[in-house]
């Protein structure tokens, strides 16, 4: 019965209708490149992120989600590049996507205007096997719905267009962005891609010498429905940090994390968050877990050799 839940839930969203959700992570105050190209090399180090997320544990079939980024400042193109790979699983859908971002940076004020835009590729995909009510399997072949194609016809891939706004201080950031630009149609699967708009916020308030207060926020709608995500965390002596993020109408997730500065000024960042599921489907859920790692570090220019000459010596 889990199984089936999973399964026709992936198919309400994501099967024959264009409006649909993309992924769901909880630390995506770590990870804004994922979804706004503008915020590509703000952080004036290469860094690397990875996220992995299994949602509503104890379903076979849960939604799974995995992604990396690599980002850098670059100064001959007067901003920065960055690359992202996202591999998201519903049941029987299949979703990768692959980014190459570029972001201008405008300088502002006290900060920064990264002005971006994305372009790659989105594969979506279905299994041959679908489950029925009766928890029976059967070949997409033998199922007498018009809409779930046959063998051999279950996967397609449409260019994947994306433009973000992303300001950036010491103290706060915000960003505006939009993904799947062109709403491009996947035709052999039947699903149209629809465009989906992101808002995010945050800054940092340093409550004493030791403890620094970083509430977040996070909007996302597909035009006909909206979520939103609500953090904050407190960040101890610059190393630990913990906190608790809602997601209205869907989970409650403390977590923390730990953060190790290196004497050459590179740092490196562990979290883990447990989502609670406050919806319908937390009377069969286990949760959810999300595990965050994040590296960064600076190329050390080479020293510049002044060489003289003396007379003495010529």
């Amino acid at each position: 019965m889990k199984k089936f839940i999973i399964y026709f839930i992936a198919f309400t969203f994501c099967g024959n209708s264009i409006a649909q959700q993309d992924y769901q992570i909880t630390h995506y105050m770590f990870d804004n490149l994922s979804f706004n190209p503008g915020s590509a090399g703000m952080h004036n180090d290469i860094c690397i992120t990875m996220i992995g997320r299994q949602q509503w544990s104890g379903f076979t079939g849960s939604p799974q989600t995995a992604l990396i980024n690599v980002q850098s400042p670059v100064e001959i193109v007067r901003g920065g590049l960055g690359l992202t790979y996202i591999s998201d699983q519903l049941g029987f859908e299949k979703n990768n996507i692959a980014r190459l971002s570029y972001s201008y940076h405008l300088p502002i004020g006290s900060g920064r205007l990264g002005i971006g835009a994305s372009v790659g590729v989105f594969q979506k995909s279905f299994e041959d096997q679908w489950i029925t009510p009766s928890g029976t399997s059967s070949a997409a072949g033998d199922i007498s719905d018009p809409t779930i194609k046959d063998v051999g016809g279950n996967s397609g891939t449409v260019p994947d267009i994306n433009i973000g706004l992303f300001y950036k201080t010491k103290q706060l950031y915000f960003g505006l962005s939009t993904t799947h630009l062109g709403s491009f149609n996947v035709k052999n699967l039947n699903i149209q891609n629809v465009h989906h708009y992101w808002i995010t916020s945050g800054f940092n308030y340093d409550l004493n010498a030791d403890i620094e207060l970083r509430p977040n926020i996070l909007i996302k709608s597909d035009g006909s429905s909206s979520i939103m995500d609500i953090n904050i965390n407190a960040l101890y002596k610059n190393m630990i940090w913990g906190g608790i993020s809602y997601r209205i109408g869907d989970e409650i997730a403390p977590m923390f994390g730990y953060q190790h500065p290196f004497s050459d000024g590179s740092i490196l960042k562990v979290g883990y968050a447990y989502g609670i599921t406050t919806s319908v489907i937390g009377k069969y859920s286990n949760g959810s877990h999300d595990l965050m790692l994040n590296y960064c570090f600076r190329i050390a220019k080479p020293m510049n050799v002044e060489k003289s000459k003396n007379p003495r010596f010529l």
